[in-house]
């Protein structure tokens, strides 16, 4: 069962609620009113947060974005997700934000359909980059802890740094913060599994590997998915001196890890799987931990989640050094700086987008974008993936309007994985990183277009919404796609 407004651990023990939704009276934070006032707030710097904020001061609209981190780039920067799939879905700003990586002449080539790698110190920069070109205005290092209401209408944020607390009012505010936490503080109605949730993962580089080594390694031990036709691709890209492709391989330790968990007794338990990228000579980038049953809204579970998974990080390495040939002279290069969320809190929107919608590739009249069709979840009781057992068929489904506005609050939408979409469903289509970029574009532009209109974004004409996205290359429903472009899919 999903539950919703109610803030208990997974042990079933009562926690400390944050700060609750103020009115514009019942906080003596508003004594001086706010420091300052804006057109657009966006909440989170990540791969939806900085989409929206561009988007929406390029339309014209005086634009705020406040981060927790001293940088921008979310999950694909502070979790070393590297890879952004599935690039014949890609439209709009994202591809003119990809074109730009290709451009800065580090890391993989992302629009190379064998590729969608992206080296995430190049997204720091170039985030950061498009944002202060657009005008916004960044508040970095800055905590959103509440929201002030009036009645239904959110009409400014409370924030927490180095400054002290202090309030920023708007006209429109844009929850892009992962967890849905200004939603949560304004009120909104979401859903958070209280069984299922997936895993939490902390990814982890290793450096100064011999691939020769473990080429001849894997290919003796062909059962563990790709590993050998990867790591001759590695090799041969290193030998070129390509300093611009990506590798990918997937597959299984289980069966090595179970002889030798007496030994590492940290290594991650069942289902657990071995994902890795290769962005870097002699590099790869490790996708393999694993926290189950903790709640990521929870500082407590989240510290909980941090401890294990960095446990199970060394452990990975110490058995690989110890027991791979190849990975002899190996060193734990790097570790995300916060462990990688797969999903939270999920917003009741005023439409919320199904796995049954899904699985008929269902189009709709307010459709603003699309979400590709794949299951990629990670529940502790299985890992479903593709078309799981037949419970999607692929494609495409369109994405309503509707799904960016928070069911009974006003001047507020929201964005990225913590948007309006059931458990399943999000698993493998809106909380991925490509899908909740251009999900950014739309809030953004509509947030814009509702300021100048005089409108609540909820009220704006879809049509004219679009017609707008359309004219800045975005595609905005399953017609955009040709029949080749959805084989891809």
């Amino acid at each position: 069962m999903a539950r919703s407004l109610e803030r208990r651990s997974f042990l079933g023990a009562a926690v400390a609620a944050p700060m609750p939704a103020q009115t514009q009276n019942a906080s003596s934070t508003q004594a001086n009113g706010p420091a300052a006032k804006y057109d657009v707030i966006v909440c989170g710097g990540g791969n939806s947060g900085v989409p929206t904020a561009v988007a929406a001061a390029r339309a014209g609209a005086k634009v705020a974005l406040f981060e927790r981190y001293g940088f921008m780039g979310g999950n694909p920067v502070h979790a070393l997700m590297t890879r952004w799939p599935r690039p014949a879905q890609w439209s709009g700003m994202l591809i003119e934000f990809m074109k730009r990586v290709d451009a800065f002449g580090v890391g993989p080539i992302p629009l190379n359909p064998d590729d969608n790698h992206v080296e995430p110190e190049v997204i720091k920069i170039l985030f950061q980059e498009m944002a202060l070109e657009s005008g916004v205005d960044l508040y970095l290092h800055h905590l959103v802890v509440g929201a002030v209401k009036d009645g239904a209408l959110v009409k400014a944020i409370v924030t927490e740094s180095k400054s002290g607390r202090r309030t920023f009012g708007a006209k429109v505010f844009i929850d892009a913060s992962g967890d849905g936490d200004l939603s949560y503080y304004a009120g909104a109605k979401y859903e958070l599994e209280r069984k299922n949730l997936q895993a939490m993962t902390l990814v982890f580089r290793v450096g100064y590997i011999d691939f020769v080594r473990f080429e001849k390694w894997a290919q003796q031990h062909q059962d563990l998915g790709n590993y050998y036709k990867q790591a001759q691709l590695i090799n041969k890209r290193d030998a070129a001196g390509n300093n611009r492709q990506g590798v990918s391989f997937m597959g299984r330790m289980n069966s090595l890890w179970n002889q030798y968990r007496s030994k590492y007794p940290d290594l991650p338990d069942e289902p657990a799987y071995f994902n890795c990228h290769s962005l870097r000579p002699n590099e790869i980038c490790i996708n393999a931990t694993r926290a189950y049953d903790l709640d990521p809204t929870n500082a407590d579970d989240l510290t909980k989640a941090e401890v294990s998974t960095r446990k199970q990080a060394w452990a990975i390495w110490r058995f690989l050094k110890e027991n791979v040939p190849g990975f002899e002279r190996s060193v734990p290069t790097e570790t995300g700086a916060q462990i990688g969320i797969r999903e939270s809190r999920r917003i009741v929107g005023d439409y919320m987008l199904t796995l049954q919608d899904g699985a008929a590739n269902r189009r709709f009249e307010d459709s603003v974008m699309t979400c590709w069709v794949a299951l990629d979840l990670h529940e502790k009781k299985e890992y479903l993936v593709g078309k799981a057992k037949n419970l999607v068929q692929g494609g495409l489904v369109d994405f309503p309007y509707r799904c960016l506005h928070p069911k009974g609050v006003g001047g507020l939408m929201v964005v990225g994985r913590c948007g309006s979409s059931d458990h399943v469903l999000n698993s493998g289509g809106p909380r991925k990183m490509p899908i909740v970029f251009q999900m950014g574009q739309v809030a953004g532009t509509a947030a814009a277009m509702a300021i100048k209109k005089k409108t609540d974004p909820r009220r704006l004409s879809v049509k004219e919404l679009q017609a707008e996205l359309s004219r800045q290359g975005l595609k905005t429903s399953q017609g955009g796609f040709s029949s080749e472009d959805l084989k891809r899919l």
